[in-house]
């Protein structure tokens, strides 16, 4: 098959790191698939040789999401794919629409959180509920059990078109020696070190862990992970006396990943809400011990098949984030097993599973 994946913004990000799985696994099954973002964000991408731009930037106000709609359209006309995925709340709306203006029309939309109720993302969740609701795409992807149940009380005629596929995590390709990789991304040598990655924003929390080191004076910890939140953070680190110990290494591209999290004795990931929570299953699978939001869907999603949790679960503040790492920094043992049962999600999480999901709803 044909298939154009639509994304809404190219940039190094838990979203993109999806469809950058599922084009790779389903090219390997012999499958054309290429990648096209509705603006380019950061440069994340640029060099990508599945991956192409509607606009060089993010599109602003209506005129802006009409040149992107439109182009959308044209790109897929000119592409003529046999089926589109789409991912994330705008890109499903301007990949569906798209690509029914286009005349595609097997459509695979994917679920990146639950419905909102309120503003623009409550307005994007009714406009979705429409769209599943009169067939404009055949199904609907949702990546766990928590997130599956939050349409619980929408109507059957969309939540017949739900289907659930977990999300796929790469295992590592290769062992990276932890000096090096701290002399890769310039992080210090000798220290007890924390790492997280993730966008830089309130919702992801890392906020909490600047406030963290102001309880943990031998912990340095380290960001990989661009967004609008960066300037508040170094700000925050610099009013607490901190700022030496937080290191901001940017963003990370998806290869560099399993490098940087390397350098790590532990995986920090305070978010306050997620409906998978990849970035922080990449880095249990890495075999990192993981502290972590108590969160209902982090706590599925980081439970081996044996039931095994594969995290610690702590309150999403700083001193919930500065007690959990001290516990692990303090108790080896507890730390080995946490890393140990992180290892036995790799084949939960397979991405050829994931990927025989997508094809096989390609192929319905």
């Amino acid at each position: 098959m044909k298939i154009v994946q639509v994304q809404t913004q190219a940039e190094a990000a838990g979203a993109q790191r999806v469809s950058d799985m599922v084009g790779e696994g389903l090219r390997a099954r012999g499958h054309q698939v290429r990648t096209v973002f509705m603006y380019r964000k950061t440069e994340a991408y640029d060099g990508d040789p599945h991956a192409d731009f509607i606009l060089t930037e993010q599109p602003r106000g209506l005129p802006g999401q009409m040149r992107a709609t439109i182009g959308l359209v044209h790109y897929l006309r000119a592409a003529r794919p046999d089926a589109v995925i789409t991912y994330q709340h705008y890109g499903n709306i301007f990949g569906t629409i798209g690509a029914r203006l286009a005349g595609v029309r097997h459509i695979v939309a994917n679920q990146s959180g639950a419905p909102h109720s309120k503003g623009v993302m409550g307005l994007l969740s009714q406009i979705d509920k429409l769209m599943g609701m009169a067939g404009l795409y055949q199904a609907n992807v949702v990546n766990s059990g928590w997130t599956e149940a939050q349409f619980d009380r929408y109507p059957q005629s969309y939540r017949r078109r739900i289907h659930r596929i977990d999300h796929g995590v790469p295992a590592p390709g290769e062992e990276f020696d932890k000096a090096a990789a701290r002399a890769a991304f310039g992080l210090p040598r000798d220290v007890w070190l924390a790492v997280s990655s993730g966008r830089l924003t309130r919702m992801k929390n890392q906020i909490a862990l600047v406030g963290a080191l102001d309880r943990l004076p031998d912990v340095h910890i380290a960001l990989a992970g661009a967004g609008p939140e960066r300037e508040t953070l170094v700000a925050f680190a610099e009013s607490r006396g901190v700022a030496n110990r937080l290191h901001l290494v940017g963003e990370v591209p998806p290869a560099r990943i399993f490098e940087f999290l390397a350098a790590g004795d532990a995986y920090a990931f305070p978010s306050m809400m997620e409906t998978f929570g990849l970035a922080c299953v990449e880095a249990a699978i890495s075999g990192l011990p993981v502290v972590a939001s108590n969160l209902d869907v982090l706590r599925e999603v980081l439970t081996a098949e044996d039931g095994s949790l594969a995290a610690l679960f702590v309150e999403a503040d700083a001193a919930g984030m500065a007690k959990g790492l001290a516990d692990l920094f303090a108790r080896p043992e507890f730390k080995a097993r946490l890393s140990a049962a992180g290892r036995r999600l790799r084949d939960k999480y397979s991405p050829a599973r994931m990927c025989a999901g997508y094809e096989a709803l390609l192929l319905a």
